[in-house]
Protein backbone atom coordinates (compact mmCIF):
# COMPACT_ATOMS: atom_id res chain seq x y z
CA UNK A 1 0.00 0.00 0.00
CA UNK A 2 1.12 3.54 -0.78
CA UNK A 3 0.16 6.80 0.88
CA UNK A 4 0.52 10.37 -0.35
CA UNK A 5 1.35 13.18 2.05
CA UNK A 6 0.51 16.59 0.57
CA UNK A 7 2.03 19.61 2.32
CA UNK A 8 0.86 23.12 1.35
CA UNK A 9 2.96 25.88 2.87
CA UNK A 10 3.35 29.63 2.67
CA UNK A 11 5.68 29.79 -0.31
CA UNK A 12 5.34 26.37 -1.90
CA UNK A 13 3.89 22.89 -1.74
CA UNK A 14 5.25 19.38 -1.96
CA UNK A 15 3.92 15.86 -2.19
CA UNK A 16 5.59 12.59 -1.29
CA UNK A 17 4.64 8.93 -1.69
CA UNK A 18 5.43 6.46 1.11
CA UNK A 19 4.88 2.80 1.84
CA UNK A 20 3.72 1.55 5.25
CA UNK A 21 7.31 1.54 6.57
CA UNK A 22 7.87 5.19 5.72
CA UNK A 23 10.04 4.54 2.68
CA UNK A 24 9.68 7.31 0.12
CA UNK A 25 9.08 6.35 -3.52
CA UNK A 26 8.58 9.77 -5.10
CA UNK A 27 8.54 13.49 -4.35
CA UNK A 28 7.77 16.73 -6.10
CA UNK A 29 7.91 20.39 -5.08
CA UNK A 30 6.76 23.69 -6.54
CA UNK A 31 7.32 27.19 -5.20
CA UNK A 32 4.80 30.02 -5.51
CA UNK A 33 4.80 33.67 -4.59
CA UNK A 34 3.11 35.60 -1.81
CA UNK A 35 1.20 38.57 -3.23
CA UNK A 36 1.49 41.99 -1.61
CA UNK A 37 -1.24 44.19 -3.17
CA UNK A 38 -0.59 46.85 -0.55
CA UNK A 39 2.21 47.37 2.00
CA UNK A 40 1.65 44.99 4.91
CA UNK A 41 -0.88 42.85 3.02
CA UNK A 42 -0.11 39.23 2.16
CA UNK A 43 -2.29 37.10 -0.09
CA UNK A 44 -2.16 34.08 -2.37
CA UNK A 45 -3.97 33.25 -5.56
CA UNK A 46 -5.86 30.02 -4.78
CA UNK A 47 -5.81 28.97 -8.43
CA UNK A 48 -2.01 29.20 -8.45
CA UNK A 49 -1.94 27.10 -5.28
CA UNK A 50 -4.32 24.56 -6.82
CA UNK A 51 -2.23 24.33 -9.98
CA UNK A 52 0.82 23.74 -7.80
CA UNK A 53 -1.01 21.03 -5.83
CA UNK A 54 -1.87 19.24 -9.08
CA UNK A 55 1.72 19.63 -10.29
CA UNK A 56 3.30 18.09 -7.17
CA UNK A 57 0.73 15.29 -6.89
CA UNK A 58 1.29 14.37 -10.53
CA UNK A 59 5.05 14.61 -10.09
CA UNK A 60 5.24 12.49 -6.93
CA UNK A 61 2.87 9.83 -8.31
CA UNK A 62 4.74 9.72 -11.61
CA UNK A 63 8.08 9.34 -9.84
CA UNK A 64 6.71 6.47 -7.76
CA UNK A 65 5.24 4.73 -10.82
CA UNK A 66 8.51 5.16 -12.70
CA UNK A 67 10.10 3.33 -9.78
CA UNK A 68 7.81 0.35 -10.24
CA UNK A 69 4.75 1.30 -8.16
CA UNK A 70 1.32 0.62 -9.66
CA UNK A 71 -1.79 2.80 -9.66
CA UNK A 72 -3.70 0.18 -7.66
CA UNK A 73 -1.05 0.32 -4.90
CA UNK A 74 -2.14 3.85 -3.92
CA UNK A 75 -4.51 3.83 -0.96
CA UNK A 76 -4.99 7.38 0.37
CA UNK A 77 -4.05 11.05 0.19
CA UNK A 78 -3.81 13.18 3.34
CA UNK A 79 -3.16 16.92 3.71
CA UNK A 80 -0.93 19.16 5.78
CA UNK A 81 -1.83 22.82 5.26
CA UNK A 82 -0.60 26.17 6.55
CA UNK A 83 -2.85 27.79 9.13
CA UNK A 84 -4.93 30.98 9.32
CA UNK A 85 -5.32 31.65 5.57
CA UNK A 86 -8.97 32.28 4.63
CA UNK A 87 -11.11 33.13 1.59
CA UNK A 88 -14.80 33.22 0.57
CA UNK A 89 -16.07 30.73 -2.02
CA UNK A 90 -19.35 30.22 -3.85
CA UNK A 91 -21.40 27.01 -3.85
CA UNK A 92 -19.07 25.45 -6.43
CA UNK A 93 -16.11 26.35 -4.18
CA UNK A 94 -14.92 28.92 -6.70
CA UNK A 95 -12.83 31.55 -4.88
CA UNK A 96 -14.44 35.00 -4.80
CA UNK A 97 -11.14 36.69 -4.01
CA UNK A 98 -7.54 35.82 -3.24
CA UNK A 99 -6.81 34.12 0.07
CA UNK A 100 -5.59 36.35 2.92
CA UNK A 101 -2.65 34.81 4.80
CA UNK A 102 -1.87 34.69 8.50
CA UNK A 103 1.11 37.01 8.07
CA UNK A 104 -1.38 39.71 7.00
CA UNK A 105 -2.40 41.87 9.97
CA UNK A 106 -4.97 44.15 8.30
CA UNK A 107 -7.74 42.94 10.65
CA UNK A 108 -6.38 44.71 13.74
CA UNK A 109 -9.54 46.76 14.28
CA UNK A 110 -11.75 43.70 13.93
CA UNK A 111 -9.62 41.79 16.44
CA UNK A 112 -9.97 44.63 18.94
CA UNK A 113 -13.75 44.66 18.43
CA UNK A 114 -14.03 40.95 19.20
CA UNK A 115 -11.92 41.41 22.33
CA UNK A 116 -14.12 44.31 23.46
CA UNK A 117 -17.30 42.26 22.94
CA UNK A 118 -16.21 38.97 24.48
CA UNK A 119 -12.98 39.59 26.38
CA UNK A 120 -9.48 38.70 25.30
CA UNK A 121 -9.12 36.11 28.03
CA UNK A 122 -12.44 34.41 27.24
CA UNK A 123 -11.48 34.10 23.59
CA UNK A 124 -8.14 32.56 24.55
CA UNK A 125 -9.67 30.13 27.07
CA UNK A 126 -12.25 29.01 24.49
CA UNK A 127 -10.14 28.76 21.35
CA UNK A 128 -6.59 28.43 22.69
CA UNK A 129 -5.75 31.09 20.08
CA UNK A 130 -4.26 34.32 21.48
CA UNK A 131 -6.44 37.04 19.90
CA UNK A 132 -4.45 38.39 16.99
CA UNK A 133 -5.12 39.89 13.54
CA UNK A 134 -3.62 36.77 11.94
CA UNK A 135 -6.68 34.79 13.00
CA UNK A 136 -9.10 33.74 10.28
CA UNK A 137 -12.16 35.06 12.12
CA UNK A 138 -11.20 38.75 12.30
CA UNK A 139 -10.01 38.48 8.69
CA UNK A 140 -13.49 37.27 7.68
CA UNK A 141 -14.92 40.31 9.48
CA UNK A 142 -12.57 42.52 7.46
CA UNK A 143 -13.70 40.95 4.18
CA UNK A 144 -17.37 41.31 5.06
CA UNK A 145 -16.89 44.94 6.07
CA UNK A 146 -14.58 46.13 3.29
CA UNK A 147 -15.83 43.98 0.40
CA UNK A 148 -19.59 43.71 1.09
CA UNK A 149 -20.25 43.06 -2.60
CA UNK A 150 -18.95 39.51 -2.00
CA UNK A 151 -21.32 38.69 0.87
CA UNK A 152 -24.39 37.65 -1.17
CA UNK A 153 -22.40 35.20 -3.28
CA UNK A 154 -20.40 33.72 -0.39
CA UNK A 155 -21.38 30.15 0.44
CA UNK A 156 -18.53 29.33 2.81
CA UNK A 157 -15.36 30.81 4.22
CA UNK A 158 -12.64 28.20 3.74
CA UNK A 159 -8.96 27.55 4.20
CA UNK A 160 -6.90 25.74 1.59
CA UNK A 161 -7.71 22.49 3.45
CA UNK A 162 -11.40 22.47 2.49
CA UNK A 163 -10.72 24.04 -0.91
CA UNK A 164 -8.21 21.34 -1.90
CA UNK A 165 -10.18 18.42 -0.49
CA UNK A 166 -13.32 19.55 -2.33
CA UNK A 167 -11.43 19.79 -5.62
CA UNK A 168 -9.80 16.40 -5.08
CA UNK A 169 -13.21 14.82 -4.72
CA UNK A 170 -14.65 15.26 -1.23
CA UNK A 171 -18.42 15.68 -1.49
CA UNK A 172 -18.48 18.64 0.88
CA UNK A 173 -15.62 20.61 2.36
CA UNK A 174 -14.35 19.42 5.73
CA UNK A 175 -11.75 21.00 7.99
CA UNK A 176 -9.67 18.98 10.45
CA UNK A 177 -9.57 19.93 14.15
CA UNK A 178 -5.95 21.18 14.16
CA UNK A 179 -6.61 23.50 11.22
CA UNK A 180 -9.89 24.70 12.73
CA UNK A 181 -7.91 25.53 15.87
CA UNK A 182 -5.97 28.17 13.90
CA UNK A 183 -9.07 30.18 12.96
CA UNK A 184 -9.76 31.86 16.34
CA UNK A 185 -13.34 30.57 16.00
CA UNK A 186 -13.12 26.96 17.24
CA UNK A 187 -13.93 25.71 20.75
CA UNK A 188 -11.07 23.28 21.38
CA UNK A 189 -12.76 21.56 24.35
CA UNK A 190 -16.16 21.06 22.74
CA UNK A 191 -14.51 20.37 19.35
CA UNK A 192 -17.00 22.56 17.50
CA UNK A 193 -17.33 26.08 16.12
CA UNK A 194 -18.04 28.66 18.80
CA UNK A 195 -21.50 30.05 18.07
CA UNK A 196 -20.81 32.96 20.39
CA UNK A 197 -17.63 33.99 18.61
CA UNK A 198 -18.94 33.54 15.09
CA UNK A 199 -22.14 35.46 15.85
CA UNK A 200 -20.06 38.26 17.39
CA UNK A 201 -18.20 38.38 14.07
CA UNK A 202 -21.49 38.98 12.25
CA UNK A 203 -22.35 35.71 10.50
CA UNK A 204 -23.36 32.11 11.26
CA UNK A 205 -21.50 28.83 11.71
CA UNK A 206 -23.34 27.48 8.66
CA UNK A 207 -20.86 29.53 6.61
CA UNK A 208 -17.98 27.40 7.95
CA UNK A 209 -17.31 23.83 6.86
CA UNK A 210 -17.87 20.83 9.08
CA UNK A 211 -14.98 20.21 11.48
CA UNK A 212 -13.74 16.63 11.80
CA UNK A 213 -11.12 14.66 13.64
CA UNK A 214 -7.72 14.03 12.12
CA UNK A 215 -7.78 10.69 10.33
CA UNK A 216 -11.42 10.80 9.25
CA UNK A 217 -12.02 9.64 5.67
CA UNK A 218 -13.85 12.54 4.00
CA UNK A 219 -14.21 11.25 0.45
CA UNK A 220 -12.59 9.53 -2.50
CA UNK A 221 -10.62 10.80 -5.44
CA UNK A 222 -12.98 12.01 -8.16
CA UNK A 223 -12.98 10.37 -11.60
CA UNK A 224 -11.54 13.57 -13.07
CA UNK A 225 -8.68 13.77 -10.56
CA UNK A 226 -8.03 10.03 -10.71
CA UNK A 227 -7.58 10.34 -14.46
CA UNK A 228 -5.41 13.43 -14.10
CA UNK A 229 -3.10 11.74 -11.57
CA UNK A 230 -3.14 8.31 -13.16
CA UNK A 231 -4.70 6.69 -10.07
CA UNK A 232 -7.90 4.80 -9.31
CA UNK A 233 -11.07 6.24 -7.79
CA UNK A 234 -10.54 3.94 -4.81
CA UNK A 235 -7.95 6.37 -3.37
CA UNK A 236 -9.44 7.79 -0.18
CA UNK A 237 -9.10 11.37 1.06
CA UNK A 238 -8.10 11.60 4.71
CA UNK A 239 -8.41 14.63 6.97
CA UNK A 240 -4.93 15.61 8.13
CA UNK A 241 -3.78 18.61 10.11
CA UNK A 242 -2.35 22.09 10.16
CA UNK A 243 1.20 21.98 8.82
CA UNK A 244 2.93 22.48 12.17
CA UNK A 245 1.07 19.56 13.77
CA UNK A 246 1.86 17.31 10.81
CA UNK A 247 5.52 18.36 10.94
CA UNK A 248 5.65 17.56 14.64
CA UNK A 249 4.17 14.12 13.99
CA UNK A 250 6.66 13.55 11.18
CA UNK A 251 9.47 14.50 13.57
CA UNK A 252 8.28 11.90 16.09
CA UNK A 253 6.66 14.08 18.78
CA UNK A 254 4.32 11.92 20.86
CA UNK A 255 4.78 13.50 24.30
CA UNK A 256 6.40 16.51 25.97
CA UNK A 257 9.88 14.98 26.27
CA UNK A 258 10.83 16.33 22.82
CA UNK A 259 10.18 19.78 21.38
CA UNK A 260 9.99 20.76 17.73
CA UNK A 261 11.75 23.63 16.03
CA UNK A 262 9.85 24.09 12.79
CA UNK A 263 12.15 26.29 10.76
CA UNK A 264 10.96 26.95 7.26
CA UNK A 265 9.57 30.23 5.94
CA UNK A 266 8.47 31.00 9.51
CA UNK A 267 9.87 29.49 12.69
CA UNK A 268 7.88 27.91 15.46
CA UNK A 269 8.40 26.05 18.71
CA UNK A 270 5.95 23.23 19.35
CA UNK A 271 5.33 20.86 22.27
CA UNK A 272 2.77 18.09 22.79
CA UNK A 273 0.58 18.34 25.90
CA UNK A 274 -1.71 15.75 27.49
CA UNK A 275 -4.16 18.47 28.47
CA UNK A 276 -5.44 21.81 27.26
CA UNK A 277 -3.20 24.53 28.66
CA UNK A 278 -4.35 28.14 28.64
CA UNK A 279 -2.91 29.23 32.00
CA UNK A 280 -1.82 32.74 32.91
CA UNK A 281 1.78 32.31 31.80
CA UNK A 282 0.73 30.85 28.47
CA UNK A 283 -1.76 33.69 28.05
CA UNK A 284 0.85 36.33 28.87
CA UNK A 285 3.30 34.82 26.38
CA UNK A 286 0.55 34.31 23.76
CA UNK A 287 1.26 30.59 23.37
CA UNK A 288 -1.29 28.91 21.11
CA UNK A 289 -2.98 25.72 22.29
CA UNK A 290 -4.93 23.61 19.82
CA UNK A 291 -5.83 20.01 19.07
CA UNK A 292 -2.96 17.78 17.96
CA UNK A 293 -2.84 15.13 15.25
CA UNK A 294 -2.78 12.44 17.96
CA UNK A 295 -6.17 11.67 19.53
CA UNK A 296 -6.89 13.44 22.85
CA UNK A 297 -3.64 15.40 22.87
CA UNK A 298 -3.01 19.11 22.44
CA UNK A 299 -0.28 21.08 20.77
CA UNK A 300 1.32 24.22 22.19
CA UNK A 301 2.91 26.52 19.65
CA UNK A 302 4.80 29.80 19.55
CA UNK A 303 5.74 31.15 16.16
CA UNK A 304 7.52 34.03 14.54
CA UNK A 305 6.41 35.19 11.13
CA UNK A 306 10.02 35.25 9.96
CA UNK A 307 12.44 32.35 9.93
CA UNK A 308 13.90 31.31 6.63
CA UNK A 309 11.94 34.25 5.21
CA UNK A 310 14.47 36.66 6.75
CA UNK A 311 17.48 34.96 5.18
CA UNK A 312 15.57 34.87 1.89
CA UNK A 313 14.99 38.62 2.17
CA UNK A 314 18.70 39.13 2.77
CA UNK A 315 19.60 36.89 -0.16
CA UNK A 316 17.27 38.71 -2.54
CA UNK A 317 18.61 42.13 -1.59
CA UNK A 318 22.28 41.67 -0.75
CA UNK A 319 23.59 38.33 -2.04
CA UNK A 320 23.88 38.72 -5.80
CA UNK A 321 27.51 37.52 -5.70
CA UNK A 322 26.52 34.37 -3.78
CA UNK A 323 23.63 33.68 -6.16
CA UNK A 324 25.97 33.92 -9.14
CA UNK A 325 28.56 31.73 -7.43
CA UNK A 326 25.93 29.15 -6.49
CA UNK A 327 24.78 28.97 -10.11
CA UNK A 328 28.35 28.51 -11.37
CA UNK A 329 29.10 25.79 -8.83
CA UNK A 330 25.65 24.18 -9.01
CA UNK A 331 25.29 24.65 -5.27
CA UNK A 332 22.43 25.68 -3.01
CA UNK A 333 22.68 29.45 -2.63
CA UNK A 334 22.15 29.29 1.14
CA UNK A 335 25.07 26.88 1.49
CA UNK A 336 27.23 29.35 -0.41
CA UNK A 337 25.98 32.23 1.76
CA UNK A 338 26.84 30.43 5.00
CA UNK A 339 30.15 28.78 4.07
CA UNK A 340 32.05 32.04 4.67
CA UNK A 341 30.17 32.97 7.84
CA UNK A 342 32.23 33.08 11.07
CA UNK A 343 31.97 30.05 13.36
CA UNK A 344 31.93 32.04 16.62
CA UNK A 345 29.06 34.25 17.87
CA UNK A 346 28.54 37.24 15.62
CA UNK A 347 29.44 40.63 17.08
CA UNK A 348 26.52 42.11 15.17
CA UNK A 349 22.87 41.40 16.07
CA UNK A 350 19.60 41.48 14.17
CA UNK A 351 16.18 42.10 15.69
CA UNK A 352 14.15 39.86 13.34
CA UNK A 353 10.84 41.65 13.81
CA UNK A 354 10.36 42.39 10.13
CA UNK A 355 6.62 41.56 10.42
CA UNK A 356 6.24 42.65 14.03
CA UNK A 357 7.27 40.44 16.91
CA UNK A 358 5.84 37.05 17.72
CA UNK A 359 5.64 35.62 21.27
CA UNK A 360 6.43 36.47 23.96
CA UNK A 361 6.07 40.19 23.17
CA UNK A 362 3.52 40.08 20.34
CA UNK A 363 4.24 43.68 19.47
CA UNK A 364 2.86 44.48 16.02
CA UNK A 365 4.67 47.84 16.08
CA UNK A 366 8.11 46.28 16.53
CA UNK A 367 10.36 46.43 13.51
CA UNK A 368 13.57 44.81 12.33
CA UNK A 369 16.97 46.27 13.15
CA UNK A 370 20.66 45.54 12.64
CA UNK A 371 22.96 46.75 15.39
CA UNK A 372 26.64 46.59 16.28
CA UNK A 373 27.81 47.26 12.74
CA UNK A 374 31.26 48.70 12.12
CA UNK A 375 33.29 49.59 9.06
CA UNK A 376 34.78 46.08 9.31
CA UNK A 377 31.40 44.32 9.15
CA UNK A 378 31.03 42.12 6.07
CA UNK A 379 28.00 40.60 4.41
CA UNK A 380 29.17 37.24 5.78
CA UNK A 381 29.02 38.65 9.32
CA UNK A 382 25.44 39.76 8.73
CA UNK A 383 24.43 36.32 7.50
CA UNK A 384 25.79 34.86 10.74
CA UNK A 385 24.08 37.60 12.76
CA UNK A 386 20.73 36.67 11.21
CA UNK A 387 21.26 32.99 12.05
CA UNK A 388 22.37 33.73 15.61
CA UNK A 389 19.59 36.22 16.31
CA UNK A 390 16.78 34.01 15.03
CA UNK A 391 18.07 31.29 17.35
CA UNK A 392 18.26 33.73 20.29
CA UNK A 393 14.62 34.59 19.60
CA UNK A 394 13.77 30.89 19.67
CA UNK A 395 15.61 30.49 22.98
CA UNK A 396 13.54 33.26 24.58
CA UNK A 397 10.42 31.27 23.77
CA UNK A 398 12.02 28.01 24.86
CA UNK A 399 12.68 29.47 28.30
CA UNK A 400 9.02 30.49 28.61
CA UNK A 401 8.04 26.87 28.04
CA UNK A 402 10.43 25.81 30.75
CA UNK A 403 8.82 28.26 33.14
CA UNK A 404 5.38 26.69 32.64
CA UNK A 405 6.73 23.21 33.31
CA UNK A 406 7.81 21.72 29.98
CA UNK A 407 11.26 20.22 30.44
CA UNK A 408 12.54 18.88 27.15
CA UNK A 409 16.18 18.00 26.64
CA UNK A 410 15.97 17.31 22.94
CA UNK A 411 14.80 19.50 20.08
CA UNK A 412 13.95 18.10 16.68
CA UNK A 413 14.33 20.48 13.77
CA UNK A 414 12.14 20.23 10.68
CA UNK A 415 12.06 22.43 7.60
CA UNK A 416 14.81 23.62 5.30
CA UNK A 417 17.22 24.50 8.10
CA UNK A 418 17.38 20.84 9.16
CA UNK A 419 19.48 20.26 6.02
CA UNK A 420 22.18 22.73 7.16
CA UNK A 421 24.77 21.17 9.51
CA UNK A 422 26.21 24.64 10.15
CA UNK A 423 22.94 26.10 11.39
CA UNK A 424 22.03 22.93 13.29
CA UNK A 425 25.25 23.23 15.29
CA UNK A 426 24.54 26.91 15.98
CA UNK A 427 21.17 25.91 17.41
CA UNK A 428 22.74 23.26 19.65
CA UNK A 429 25.32 25.74 20.97
CA UNK A 430 22.85 28.59 21.63
CA UNK A 431 20.06 26.43 23.05
CA UNK A 432 22.50 24.20 24.98
CA UNK A 433 20.39 21.19 24.00
CA UNK A 434 20.83 18.20 21.75
CA UNK A 435 19.42 19.26 18.40
CA UNK A 436 18.27 16.46 16.12
CA UNK A 437 17.08 16.09 12.56
CA UNK A 438 15.21 13.12 11.19
CA UNK A 439 15.89 11.08 8.07
CA UNK A 440 12.75 12.35 6.31
CA UNK A 441 13.40 16.09 6.07
CA UNK A 442 9.93 16.73 4.64
CA UNK A 443 8.39 15.84 7.98
CA UNK A 444 4.96 17.32 7.24
CA UNK A 445 4.54 15.02 4.23
CA UNK A 446 5.47 11.99 6.30
CA UNK A 447 3.21 13.14 9.15
CA UNK A 448 0.25 13.39 6.80
CA UNK A 449 1.06 10.02 5.23
CA UNK A 450 1.19 8.34 8.66
CA UNK A 451 -2.26 9.75 9.45
CA UNK A 452 -3.47 8.07 6.25
CA UNK A 453 -1.79 4.80 7.28
CA UNK A 454 -3.70 4.79 10.55
CA UNK A 455 -6.96 5.70 8.77
CA UNK A 456 -6.51 2.79 6.36
CA UNK A 457 -5.95 0.32 9.20
CA UNK A 458 -2.25 -0.32 8.58
CA UNK A 459 -1.50 0.57 12.21
CA UNK A 460 -3.77 0.28 15.27
CA UNK A 461 -2.56 3.68 16.50
CA UNK A 462 -0.73 6.69 15.15
CA UNK A 463 1.92 6.08 17.81
CA UNK A 464 2.70 2.72 16.21
CA UNK A 465 3.07 4.39 12.82
CA UNK A 466 5.48 6.98 14.26
CA UNK A 467 7.63 4.36 15.99
CA UNK A 468 7.99 2.47 12.71
CA UNK A 469 8.35 5.29 10.20
CA UNK A 470 10.24 8.11 11.97
CA UNK A 471 13.99 7.63 12.10
CA UNK A 472 16.62 9.92 13.62
CA UNK A 473 19.35 11.08 11.28
CA UNK A 474 21.96 13.18 13.11
CA UNK A 475 22.33 14.46 16.67
CA UNK A 476 24.17 17.76 17.21
CA UNK A 477 25.57 18.15 20.71
CA UNK A 478 26.38 21.56 22.26
CA UNK A 479 30.03 22.54 21.89
CA UNK A 480 31.23 23.23 25.48
CA UNK A 481 33.84 25.66 24.16
CA UNK A 482 31.23 27.87 22.48
CA UNK A 483 28.24 27.62 24.84
CA UNK A 484 29.58 30.29 27.31
CA UNK A 485 30.27 32.76 24.49
CA UNK A 486 26.79 32.28 23.06
CA UNK A 487 25.28 32.62 26.55
CA UNK A 488 26.97 36.00 26.95
CA UNK A 489 25.74 37.16 23.53
CA UNK A 490 22.24 35.84 24.25
CA UNK A 491 21.85 37.85 27.44
CA UNK A 492 22.89 40.94 25.50
CA UNK A 493 20.34 40.09 22.80
CA UNK A 494 17.47 39.87 25.31
CA UNK A 495 17.85 43.61 25.93
CA UNK A 496 17.64 44.57 22.26
CA UNK A 497 13.85 44.62 21.92
CA UNK A 498 13.42 46.75 25.04
CA UNK A 499 16.00 49.27 23.83
CA UNK A 500 14.21 49.73 20.49
CA UNK A 501 10.59 49.41 21.63
CA UNK A 502 9.85 53.09 22.03
CA UNK A 503 11.78 54.03 18.89
CA UNK A 504 9.60 51.68 16.82
CA UNK A 505 6.40 53.29 18.09
CA UNK A 506 7.40 56.71 16.68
Amino acid sequence: MLFVGLDVGTTGCKAAVYDEKGKCFGKAYREFNVLHPQPGWSEQDPEVVWDSVCFVLEGAVSAAKNGGCRAEDFSAICTSVLGEEIMPVDKAYRPLRTSILGMDYRASQETDELCEKLGKRWIYDTTGFPPHPMGSLPTIMWIRRHQPELNDNTYKYVTFTEFIMKRLGAGEGAIDYPQAGRTMAFDIEKKEWSEKLVQAAGFGTDMLCRACETGEIVGRLSAEMAGKLGLTERVELVAGGQDQTCSALGAGLLDSSIAMDSHGTIEGLGVVSDAKYTGDQAFDAAISCYIYTVHDKYFLMSSSQVGGLLLKWYKNNFSLAEMQEAEKRNRNVYDVMTEHAPSRPAKEMVLPHFIGSGPPWNDLDSRGAMVGLSIDTTRHDLVKAIMDSLTYEFRINMEYYQEIGFDFREIRVVGGVSKSPFWMQIKADILNRDVVNVVEKDAACLGAAMIAMKAEGVYPSIEDAVRTCVKVDQVYHPNPELVPAYDKAYHKYTKLYGCLKEFNKL
